[in-house]
């Protein structure tokens, strides 16, 4: 996972129509003759192959219907139609797909979104050409179906199987060519493991100071057991180091943590994880506004864990959005209903010897 072009945060938005995301899963799935052409779509495929976050300006022409009617069809003043007007109006088949394709997502035209986050809702919630390609009218001239849209190209690849973040670990390259890993390249499990093993041999041998993204303070404790090692992650390491130096200094990082090496969403050419990353780094500055810390912010693990259960209240608070409420996939709220929090805050643990009542302001 390198950086590249399109992964500088500086780097501008891929622009691209609300159809050709539905194009480049059917050259995916073996199109060869996408309506857009292949240079177009091999762009945007070549894109996201090399960076799953490259932001996607995802574009419908909504301005060609602000002309004047009577401008427009009764000769009126032609200088005031919006440029090339005659062939964006010719164009209203692709426009509608194009709306269509926004309304699936979500968004409004021109909004920008992650490639990643768009093929997750995409396939999530149009696992089918249906209503879009194929829209059960009765086919004419006017209004013509796509030559590909009856071969199954686009399904063959949305309809692929939807893996667990541990699955991914474990599975690695062995996804490619199913469902979002048709579109993006997977890390591959001899770099996971590499990274699994030299990051948690760090943790558990070396590190004399850990290093934490907040929200992960709570992730480490909402676990139905905490004996067995994560492949995906560290977090048990983390855990388990803790428990043998509850002194040992904590570092509250925004972002990526020592957590994160292993995982198949992390990338470490840009230190993101571009599955949870802006939901993430929301919870990391709610979690700090509750402990009274700011990004940087170092403390003994215990006096982290003791601030943690003395200053919030609940999972809901944070991991659930205060009311459990999901604007949109990429904010989806974690699972707060958990009794973890709860337990680990009953049994004191990593809090040390000290009253937990007592917690320092």
């Amino acid at each position: 996972m390198r950086c590249n072009r399109w992964s500088r945060p500086d780097a501008p938005p891929l622009v691209v129509r609300g159809h050709h995301l539905l194009c480049a899963v059917c050259a995916r799935g073996g199109c060869n003759t996408p309506p857009p052409g292949p240079r177009c779509i091999d762009r945007l495929l070549k894109s996201m192959w090399t960076y799953p976050y490259v932001q996607l300006k995802v574009c419908a022409d909504l301005d060609v219907i602000r002309a004047h009617y009577r401008d427009a069809y009764d000769d009126g003043d032609r200088k005031r139609l919006p440029p090339g007007f005659a062939k964006r109006r010719d164009d209203y088949v692709w426009r509608r797909k194009d709306l269509e394709v926004c309304r699936v997502l979500g968004i409004l035209p021109n909004t920008e979104i992650p490639a990643f986050h768009a093929y997750s809702i995409l396939f999530k919630r149009q696992p089918t050409l249906d209503g879009i390609c194929r829209t059960g009218s009765e086919r004419s001239k006017e209004w013509p179906e796509c030559p590909h849209a009856k071969k199954r190209y686009y399904e063959k690849i949305a309809a692929g199987p939807v893996h667990s973040l541990q699955e991914q670990t474990l599975l690695g390259e062995k996804m490619d060519g199913r469902g979002i890993w048709a579109m993006m390249r997977a890390r591959t499990r001899d770099d996971m493991q590499q990274a699994k093993a030299k990051s948690a041999s760090f943790i558990m041998e070396k590190a004399e100071r850990l290093y934490m993204r907040p929200q992960h303070v709570l992730c480490l404790l909402c676990r139905p057991t905490r004996d067995q090692v994560l492949v995906e992650d560290n977090l048990i390491e983390m855990m388990r180091r803790m428990e043998q130096d509850p002194q040992i200094p904590v570092t509250l990082v925004e972002g990526c943590c020592q957590a994160c090496d292993p995982c198949n969403e992390y990338h470490a050419g840009e230190h993101l994880c571009y599955h949870t990353h802006v939901k993430n780094s929301l919870r990391d500055l709610m979690i700090l506004e509750r402990l009274g810390l700011s990004p940087g912010a170092t403390l003994p693990a215990s006096e982290l864990y003791r601030r943690a259960y003395a200053r919030i209240g609940s999972l809901k608070e944070v991991c659930g959005w205060r009311d459990g409420s999901e604007t949109a996939p990429y904010w989806a709220p974690c699972d707060h209903g958990t009794p973890y929090f709860d337990n680990a805050r009953r049994e004191g643990f990593l809090a040390g010897e000290e009253d937990q009542e007592n917690e320092a302001e």
